[in-house]
């Protein structure tokens, strides 16, 4: 017997027809259309979902059959006692029992069930409910189980640093913010410091494995809009690190950095990017990849001049980004206000890319973020635990590296290859700082699950995102707590027995890595 191979060894690269192209070209190839594409598909399954009525239609059904029987044995009682106890011909007798089955037949009772729904809806809409159809209305009422996706639901869907890792300080960022002020960073040493609990006896390598720095990706397919993924990380056992604030700028402990403390030390992730940002920092009409728009998104908002920096040192030569080796480079005129005085002879060279091969490449580390200051050798162990800790908790880490080159070296304009960084016989890079991204829950949805709660009512996420990712976000929300404190994947799903299956939606509030299938 002759196995077709399966559709990812057939179409390595295929995509729906829903998604947009947002950079590069190349040559598509129709292989299914309507009901056979993937979206086909899914409308297939949602329209095989079997529908359940409500408690008031089935006790209309219900009431409706007893009240047939009750009108069926009247009338066939009221046909014989007309006909042979009264005398009436048999078809006088018959239409004797039809006018009355006839009249006691509830004609009004549809009526009267739909002005209370009615009425229900609209008390509704009056408390910012819309509802489409009106025996959802009882639904509602009766909810004990609420099932909800993850991105753009529960979430913003709009990736945001959320922290920034330096060699002796942290910084958490506010994710909700509206007006461009530096204290959008705040110094906290103590956030984030420690693997996440289900992640305390894994290795890093098995962190990295379940973590959105994966290059596994979602479902087991290669994520479409992060590419600086990990491919292998080292266990490390870091030294302790003293909080330090003596540099210029930088600040104490439970304080905001200036905004030319946050140029400095996000510059790499601004000037080497070819992202647009959108309008006031928001999603409107921004072009790029987001995760590299959230670094910008989070300069704009500590009151950097994003595109004025970009004008003043535009991109001089170029290495492009590739998913073989992770990471970009771009060089530019140095600014003393970033990079210090001196450098008239030089270019500044920007590195971004994947963590644990940025580390790879780095000789040195700037002493807490400051880029215009000293420098010191890099402490490598301590970098390969941020990564591990901050992926235990579901964070994309990005790493932002340096160095100077003489203006010799390079021709204005050129397209340099990947050994311009990794093809030199030694370290020469110097490490500034880790971004921690993710898509940040929306604030009102933690509180209207705080609510729900109260309400008696279970909150349940099933996304297609990362474990730790999901397991993170649930934290956030509340929907992950003591009862509820793990998360399953959907392979893990598909591989349960019916029984197995029906204990586990009893036992998980969140569903990680969830196929269409698993959804619907």
């Amino acid at each position: 017997m002759i196995r077709r191979p399966p559709r990812s060894t057939l179409f390595p690269s295929r995509r729906s027809s829903d998604l947009l192209v947002s950079s590069g070209s190349g040559k598509g190839l129709v292989i299914a259309t309507g009901d056979y594409t993937q979206i086909g598909l899914i409308n297939n399954m949602v329209q095989q979902t079997e529908s359940r009525k409500t408690d008031v239609l089935e006790q209309i059904d219900q009431v409706s059959k007893y009240l047939a029987y009750f009108i069926l044995a009247v009338g066939i009682t009221t046909f014989f006692v007309a006909w042979l106890h009264s005398g009436q011909p048999p078809l006088d007798a018959l239409s004797t029992a039809l006018t009355c089955a006839v009249a006691m037949i509830p004609e009004g009772l549809e009526a009267i069930v739909t002005m209370v729904y009615g009425w229900a809806v609209t008390n509704m809409a009056k408390q910012n409910a819309i509802i489409r159809a009106l025996p959802a209305v009882e639904t509602l009422g009766s909810v004990t189980v609420i099932c909800s996706d993850k991105t753009g639901t529960l979430t913003k869907n709009e990736m945001s640093v959320v922290a920034f890792v330096t060699s002796k300080a942290r910084y958490k960022v506010d994710t909700n913010a509206s007006s461009r002020v530096s204290s959008n960073f705040v110094r906290d040493d103590s956030y984030l410091t420690k693997r996440a609990d289900h992640h305390t006896t894994n290795s890093a390598g098995d962190i990295v494995k379940d973590g959105p720095n994966s290059s596994e990706g979602r479902r087991n397919k290669k994520s479409d809009d992060y590419e600086f993924t990990v491919d292998n990380l080292e266990d490390a056992n870091p030294e302790e690190v003293s909080p330090s604030s003596n540099e210029v700028g930088v600040a104490a402990n439970g304080s905001s950095p200036d905004s030319a403390y946050v140029k400095s030390a996000l510059a790499c992730g601004v000037l080497c990017s070819k992202c647009v940002l959108g309008e006031n920092g928001t999603r409107k009409n921004e072009i790029g990849n987001p995760t590299e728009l959230s670094i910008l998104r989070a300069a704009y908002f500590a009151d950097v001049d994003v595109e004025g920096i970009k004008k003043e040192s535009p991109v001089v030569a170029e290495v492009p980004f590739s998913s073989e080796y992770k990471f970009m480079a771009t060089i530019h005129d140095p600014l003393p206000e970033i990079d210090g005085e001196g450098h008239d002879d030089d270019y500044v060279v920007y590195v971004k890319g994947a963590p644990d091969r940025m580390v790879k490449f780095c000789a040195n580390q700037c002493s807490n973020g400051v880029t215009s200051g000293p420098v010191e050798s890099i402490k490598e162990d301590y970098w390969l635990e941020q990564i591990a800790v901050l992926s235990s908790h579901g964070l994309r880490v990005l790493a932002m590296c340096r160095a100077f080159v003489p203006k010799s070296d390079i021709e204005a304009g050129a397209q340099l290859g990947q050994e311009f960084v990794n093809g030199r016989s030694e370290r020469w890079l110097t490490l500034v700082g880790l971004c921690a991204i993710m898509d940040p829950p929306r604030p009102e949805c933690v509180q209207a699950i705080k609510e729900a709660h109260g309400a008696g009512v279970r909150v349940a996420m099933i996304t297609g995102d990362h474990k730790d990712t999901a397991t993170a976000i649930g934290h956030m929300l509340g929907i992950v707590d003591e009862k509820y404190s793990e998360a399953v994947t959907g392979s893990e799903l598909d591989n349960m027995t019916d029984d197995q299956l029906k204990e586990a939606v009893m036992k998980y509030n969140v569903f990680a890595r969830a196929s269409p299938e698993n959804k619907i």
